[in-house]
């Protein structure tokens, strides 16, 4: 069965080789894929602002830790 699959396969690429407007619509995809991968490449290129890391106090300022607020116990 997987055999079959794979002459079934190989001769769909056969064919599909021998197709001169197949090869024009895939370097036509080759181009396209290529610009868009140059243009996700410039815009990955920005430097990222930083942001000033939180300090774990300045988080839990306001939070009381000794009261259950919900009155139930685990």
């Amino acid at each position: 069965m997987l055999w079959e699959t794979l002459e079934r396969v190989n001769r769909a690429r056969q064919q599909a080789m021998a197709n001169s407007e197949y090869i024009k619509s895939a370097q036509a995809h080759k181009q396209a894929l290529q610009a868009q991968s140059d243009t996700l490449a410039t815009k990955s290129s920005r430097k990222a602002t930083s942001k000033k890391a939180k300090k774990l106090a300045d988080i839990y300022q306001q939070v009381e830790f000794g009261s259950n607020p919900s009155g139930r116990e685990h």
